[in-house]
């Protein structure tokens, strides 16, 4: 987030007193300081909650606060929430959503509410009809920027790496909600997505941190100094760094990197493979990889690859004074911890260690709280993202391919004639459901109809 270093030193001062902003626009109603319950407020923001990786996201933003004396009924409102100094007017941006619940504490003027970001709403929106209307074959581009219009939500620009895939229209879906065709759209580009603070849907590709670990030595156990950021490379990402925190616990090993691609629709497709490692990221049943040709998958799965290839953390857990700045898939975060392998009696030396922040919760208002953290195995050597995009949609077959089956085993008279003869001991039945006591040497043939959408 672009935020000044003048304002990023007024949230390292503890001292400095903080004012949290609350606004519903659709009311004209901003709530002050005195009416927030300043150790109800709380922000979750994730793009990776599971020990597995998986470049998808599209995990909502939740807020929750208390607040006094609220008399409007704010459930599905719109909310905004900011942050700022006495010091520094510039305020930071928390969090754009919409009020999920508000309820009233008993025999109290209180109400908890709990937001969501609009993906949390509005991924639930019912887009049948939408896919249906399109014009295809279309871009992977124009359906995705089609696709936010419909539901309401503007896009963060970006030129994503599989835009140009032509998209053929394979499915005539009865049920189709939008949050399931998000997913594999930043899935086919090997991406994270999630509501940004400008109430953006952002596309966001993790690159690897910028390391500074060398040793400064020192007799006492933290250095009387604040490293700042850590050293830039044009092809990383900066940290913050700490010389003082609550706590830091990690895990000695390195989440392996990606180095090979597998794109299937199933556990009994072989696929296509590209990259020649041993940690494969497998993608499967995405919609919109059915039915290309094997030329046209190797080209999306060089695309992802080169998204998806290279990226290790260490998996990691702190507590420290909050930044509310840092936002997850964009920052990283450095701390200075004793480095004991290389101390002795006689000094000590430490090291600055950094850490991608996957996810991260901010709690308080003037004790402004944060919480970091980055989950994941050391070794994923085979590791399955499957969407199960509109399963039911998805498993099916294409209304052709049905009806092909159904004439497969549609049989005229004669044909049963021929395959069970009179005086061959069988007797054929035409009956409309299966009778409960069943005759010896009789076949019964169970009229019914297919009905395909």
């Amino acid at each position: 987030m672009n935020v000044s270093d003048a304002v990023k030193e007024q949230y390292k001062n503890n001292s400095i007193h903080k004012n949290l902003i609350l606004r519903f626009p659709e009311l004209n109603l901003q709530i002050t300081h005195k009416d927030i319950h300043q150790d109800s407020v709380r922000l979750k923001e994730s793009i990776l909650d599971k020990e597995s990786m998986e470049f998808v996201g599209c995990i909502a933003s939740i807020y929750q606060v208390a607040i006094e004396n609220l008399d409007a009924d704010v459930k599905g409102k719109k909310i905004e929430v900011a942050i700022c100094t006495d010091n520094e007017p510039e305020s930071i941006p928390l969090f754009h959503g919409i009020v999920d619940s508000a309820v009233k504490q008993a025999n109290k003027r209180t109400k908890e509410i709990v937001a969501y970001d609009e993906l949390f709403i509005k991924g639930n929106t019912e887009v049948a009809g939408w896919y249906k209307s399109l014009p295809f074959p279309i871009t992977l581009k124009t359906l995705r920027d089609s696709l936010f219009d419909f539901i309401g939500i503007e896009q963060a620009a970006a030129e994503l790496p599989n835009d140009d895939v032509q998209i053929k229209k394979w499915y005539n879906p009865g049920s189709m909600q939008a949050l399931p065709v998000i997913k594999a759209i930043c899935q086919i580009n090997g991406t994270f997505g999630i509501i940004n603070r400008r109430n953006q849907f952002e596309y966001r590709i993790l690159t690897n941190i910028a390391e500074n670990n060398g040793a400064y030595p020192s007799e006492i156990f933290y250095p009387p100094f604040y490293l700042g950021k850590g050293w830039n490379n044009a092809d990383e990402i900066q940290s913050e760094a700490f010389s003082f925190y609550k706590s830091v616990d990690y895990e000695e090993y390195i989440v392996k990197p990606v180095d090979k691609l597998t794109i299937r629709q199933s556990e009994d497709d072989q696929g296509i493979t590209y990259g020649e490692g041993e940690n494969n990221y497998i993608i499967q049943g995405n919609m919109f990889t059915y039915k290309l040709d094997r030329d046209t998958l190797m080209q999306i799965a060089e695309r992802i690859y080169e998204n998806v290839k290279g990226f290790s953390y260490h998996p990691f857990m702190s507590q420290n004074n909050g930044l509310p700045w840092i936002e997850c898939g964009l920052d990283a975060v450095s701390y200075i911890m004793v480095d004991w392998e290389n101390s002795t009696e006689k000094n000590t030396f430490y090291v600055q260690k950094s850490f991608y922040v996957l996810n991260r919760e901010l709690t308080g208002v003037q004790a402004l709280t944060d919480s970091y953290s980055a989950q994941g195995e050391e070794y994923q050597t085979e590791f399955i993202t499957d969407l199960q995009t509109q399963i039911d949609i998805l498993k099916k077959n294409t209304k052709q391919e049905v009806e092909e089956k159904v004439e497969d085993y549609t049989y005229s008279k004669e044909e049963i004639d021929n395959m069970f003869p009179v005086g061959g001991g069988w007797n054929v039945e035409s009956v409309p459901v299966l009778p409960v006591t069943v005759s010896a040497n009789t076949i019964y043939l169970i009229r019914g109809e297919v009905t395909v959408e």
